[in-house]
């Protein structure tokens, strides 16, 4: 009986670190669980941001492989287009199907091949690369920007305001994450049709999402506005970044929008993932000098 009870307390006595270590290896399992889990939306995010990137450049390939006179004729409809508008009047209705002038909008500057992509925007001052398609429907943003159903198509003119709007805060894409960082005189590139516009940001504004007499169109001038939801996160209002055309520089390089549009929510998410780990690692670390020092 002595015998039998002693070989329990040694079965004790070596479960024991057995328990320890099954549940420190739980505790790790949970921590890395964790951490991926807060890393997601970051990682989520690089990847959607580049195959959008990649979206905006096969576009570019398309049209460039179009013959001149397809390119043209595209642009002389759109710019025919767009005086009938401004001539009726420029509007803010909803995308509805059942719109009667829904048709003749969608069939303009639509490709077959290019995946409904109307234009490309590009702003190299905050990571913005971007494929724009017709209208601001809400599946339609959650693919990439949209263009205004009832505002001037973007191939410039006279009296022209094209409007691009995309999302802020989404948990897979940064889009117009980066668009209130814009400052007066940076450069906004339009792509559309193997023609290249260049607007230059002039200024900006917070208004209603009901505000649309915000969006100006003026005579002489050749505008652009971007249309973003504010304040991050709330998005109960509308930024508007107004943008005027310049000429293009001959001698500038082509566009390029570099790095991986990090935003700053995702540093912000990586350091507090850094923080806790280091946290946890030194509590550790102090529990084993502890027992060592018994």
């Amino acid at each position: 009986m002595v015998a039998g009870a002693s070989k329990r307390r040694r079965e004790r006595t070596v479960s024991q670190p057995n328990r320890k270590r099954a549940g420190n290896l739980i505790s790790l399992i949970g921590l890395i669980l964790g951490a991926l889990l807060l890393l997601y939306p970051i990682v989520a995010t690089l990847a959607t941001n580049e195959q959008l990137r990649r979206q905006a450049d096969a576009y570019s390939e398309h049209t460039t492989n179009l013959s001149a006179e397809e390119r043209d004729a595209q642009l002389a409809r759109a710019r025919d287009y767009n005086q009938r508008l401004l001539a009726t009047g420029t509007h803010a209705r909803p995308p509805a199907p059942n719109d009667p002038d829904m048709p003749d909008y969608m069939a303009q500057l639509n490709l077959p091949g290019s995946g409904g992509i109307m234009t490309r925007i590009r702003i190299p001052d905050i990571g913005v690369d971007l494929p724009v398609y017709h209208t601001t429907a809400p599946h339609v943003l959650y693919d990439g920007a949209g263009h205004m159903f009832g505002s001037t198509l973007p191939v410039g003119g006279d009296g022209t305001n094209a409007v691009i709007t995309a999302h802020t805060g989404m948990v897979n894409a940064a889009m117009f994450d980066a668009l209130p960082t814009l400052k007066a005189g940076q450069d906004i590139y339009i792509d559309v049709m193997g023609q290249r516009l260049r607007y230059q940001m002039v200024d900006r504004e917070v208004v209603k999402p009901d505000q649309y007499q915000a969006v100006r169109y003026q005579p002489g001038e050749d505008r652009l506005t971007l249309i973003t939801c504010t304040p991050y996160g709330l998005n109960t209002d509308r930024l508007l970044v107004h943008a005027i055309r310049v000429p293009l520089d001959p001698d500038a390089p082509e566009p390029r929008v570099t790095g991986l549009g990090i935003s700053w929510w995702m540093i912000l998410v990586a350091l507090i993932v850094l923080v806790v780990l280091l946290l946890i690692l030194y509590r550790r670390w102090k529990r084993r000098r502890d027992a060592a020092e018994e």
